[in-house]
This record gives structure tokens, C-alpha cells and sequence, in this order.
């Protein structure tokens, strides 16, 4: 539902300037500064007019909350909520979810409220919904080891499809209720809670306590998105048919590859790497290799995922088999815990480079390769919206 524009907003704002944060930035890694003594750190994320925010914060005395609503007339309400109560360890950010490494530092944040966001409920959307595996890994970067995120929804869809989102991203449930009220009202409730509540609307909660990331490999996580072709290690038997779909087309400027240079690129690893980062792959479909890619993990940095060489046969280029393969590489890079993907781009090699950037890759510097050939390094972020994996 669309928030009313209320009047006076900026003299309302002004009036609540103790309270509001206009800058979240300047106090990243510094928020308990704000008042000593100040213990956990709760963060929630879309407090709307502030019932949950002002009595929760007022049940924690010692405890600094910060609550990010990015609707100023919304939280104009809950900030007024908060000043009436005389509450001083309260914060506001008119801000976005999306932007909390910008706010808050590693391990910053303690506990983070998640209760009844959007649910999107179009599977196009999905990747908008705060529970999505994009936001909870995100959520990671600023929460400590253990810390947790407390889920409330009345949505009982959005609640079953987030219980799988959860362990995806390395967070533990527990406390997973789908009726949190059936025996009596259950702590703090927000506005929408208490409305929805008296209708007999049942609520969902969990909890969700940050742990290890799962150990999702790359090639799983290419397997799943490309049903439709065999991904696997190219092995000695595979060599004739993957040699033969090198020498389809080779990368201009290249000599035609031979099995020994193919046999030496199998071996090959950038420096500082162990042979368990590097994979060599094809893609197979009716017994034959239709295209191969070579990538390093953790190279050149911890979560950057390198590509060294993909190359589709020959005969099916400008066929859109290349972006099509290409496009489920940063969701399963991702799945992996890999932020970024890197790759070089001979300077040469124009109709690569306009390839690489239509999948969303960005011009990063000029370099040399292992060979001293002139290239452009390219990047691109892992977690880009128009990716969906």
C-alpha cells in the first residue's frame, strides 16, 4: 500500500535531526561511538512507522538500534514514536537495504530484524525479496560470526520459498514457527503484525544464525543452470574431440593449438595457485563438444573467479550458444561464494571484447598476458540483477 505524503515531511524530519543519521557512511565501524557503553548492535531493515522499532528499543536500553527505511514518510512516524518515548539509542537511516556495506562494517552488526517485506510475489521479481540468497550473503558482510537475522511474515509462500533460501547462503535455522501467536502474542509486534493478527492471519517467524557458507562448486552450480549439455572435466579420453573443436576456430592471433599446447593448458596455473583452483571443462551435447571453458578460483583475490579460456565450436558461433553458456557463470560463481569475475581480453580480439562486455563485463585496465600480448582486464560483479542464474 502507498504511504500517504504527509505534511510539513522536511520540518518533521528536522525536528527528529538528533535521531537521524543523514550520513551512515561517516559512522561505518564506528556506530557504538555514538553513546559509550552501547552493546549489541540490532539492525532492522524496513521499520515503517516504528511500533517494533521504538518498544523493542526501548526493552534493550544498552543495546544501539538502527533501523533503515528508505520510505521519509514512514519513517518520519517512527521517528516521532521514538523522541515521544524519549528513547536515545535509536538511530534512522532513510536508506536502502541494498547498500548496508556501505554503512556498516565486517562483523558490525549483531542482530537484523526482518519483519513482513515485500514478497514480491512475481518468480521474476524473486531476486528483490529480502530473503533471497542474494541479500542474505550480503547481510554476511556486516554481521558477525553467529549473529542473526529474525524473519517475521504473514505471507505463508514468501516463508516456505525463504526456509530454503537460508541454509543456501550458510545461515542455521531454528525457532521456524508458521502460526507464532497460536498460544498468546509472542514479543514485540509491528503495526501491520497487530492488524493482521486480530484478522486471525497466522504469522510466520524463524530465526537464522550466520555460519559457514556451503561448499557449493562452480561446475555443480553450472550443471544446474545448463541442464541441457554434460559439464564435466575434460579427462585424457576426452582430448581428440576437444583438440578438434580448438582447431574449429582458434582465438585470433593464436597458433592452432596441437595436443601437446592443449595437454600444457590442462596443466597451467596463474602464480601462487594450487591445481585444485583450476578447472578445464566441456560442454557436451549429442557426443560432442560444443564448447570448453577454463577457470581458476581465488584468482587473482579470494573471491574473484578468473576465466582463462572459453571457446565455442566453430561451426555454432553467432548462434547466441556463447551467451547463453556464459550468462549462468556468475550465478554459479556465485554460489560459490565468488564476488567477482575476472578475465583478459587480447586487444586484438575486438569481436571478444564486444562479447565480454554485452554479458555485463566492464573494461578494467590495460595489461600484458603470461605471453607479453597487449590486453584489456575485464570485470564484472557476480550478483548483478540482470543475471538470474
Amino acid at each position: 500500500m502507498r504511504m500517504r505524503k504527509k505534511k510539513n515531511l522536511e520540518a518533521r524530519l528536522e525536528a527528529c535531526g538528533e535521531l537521524w543519521v543523514r550520513e551512515p557512511e561517516r559512522l561505518r565501524g564506528g556506530w557504538r561511538s555514538i553513546q559509550s557503553g552501547m552493546g549489541v548492535l540490532r539492525l532492522e531493515l524496513g521499520c515503517g512507522k516504528g511500533r517494533f522499532t521504538a518498544q523493542t528499543a526501548a526493552a534493550h536500553p544498552d543495546d544501539l538500534y538502527v533501523a533503515v527505511e528508505r520510505v521519509p514518510d514512514a519513517m518520519v512516524i517512527a521517528m516521532e514514536r521514538c523522541r515521544a518515548m524519549g528513547l536515545d539509542n535509536v538511530r534512522f537511516i532513510d536508506g536502502d537495504a541494498a547498500a548496508l556495506e556501505d554503512y556498516f562494517a565486517p562483523d558490525e552488526v549483531d542482530l537484523i530484524y526482518l519483519n513482513f517485506c515485500d514478497p514480491w510475489p512475481s518468480l521474476k521479481h524473486a531476486r528483490r525479496r529480502l530473503t533471497h540468497e542474494r541479500f542474505l550473503r550480503a547481510y554476511r558482510k556486516v554481521l558477525r560470526d553467529r549473529g542473526r537475522i529474525e524473519f517475521k511474515t504473514d505471507n505463508r509462500d514468501l516463508f516456505e520459498w525463504s526456509l530454503f533460501q537460508f541454509p543456501k547462503a550458510g545461515y542455521e535455522l531454528s525457532q521456524v514457527t508458521r502460526d507464532l501467536h497460536a498460544g498468546g502474542v509472542q514479543g514485540v509486534m509491528t503495526d501491520y503484525e497487530e492488524k493482521f493478527h486480530a484478522l486471525g492471519v497466522p504469522i510466520c517467524r524463524c530465526v537464522g544464525a550466520k555460519g559457514a557458507l556451503p561448499d557449493i562448486p562452480v561446475l555443480d552450480g553450472l550443471r544446474r543452470r545448463l541442464p541441457d549439455w554434460e559439464i564435466r572435466q575434460v579427462e585424457q579420453g576426452d582430448l581428440a574431440a576437444v583438440l578438434a573443436l580448438l582447431q574449429s576456430g582458434p582465438v585470433p592471433g593464436s597458433p592452432l593449438p596441437t595436443l601437446d599446447s592443449l595437454q600444457a593448458d590442462l596443466a597451467a596455473l596463474p602464480p601462487r595457485c594450487a591445481p585444485e583452483q583450476k578447472h578445464f571443462v566441456a560442454f557436451w551435447r549429442n557426443g560432442r563438444p560444443e564448447a570448453v571453458l577454463d577457470w581458476v578460483e581465488g584468482y587473482p583475490r579470494e573471491h574473484t573467479l578468473w576465466v582463462g579460456l572459453f571457446l565455442v565450436d566453430g561451426v555454432l558461433r553467432r548462434k547466441g550458444l556463447g551467451k547463453r553458456l556464459m550468462s549462468a557463470l556468475p550465478g554459479a560463481a556465485w554460489d560459490c561464494g565468488m564476488e567477482r569475475l575476472r578475465l583478459a581480453c587480447r586487444k586484438d580480439n575486438e569481436a571478444g571484447r564486444r562479447f565480454w562486455l554485452s554479458l555485463g563485463y566492464r573494461e578494467l585496465r590495460e595489461g600484458q598476458s603470461a605471453q607479453g600480448e597487449p590486453v584489456w582486464v575485464l570485470e564484472r560483479l557476480t550478483a548483478l540483477d540482470k543475471d538470474e542464474g
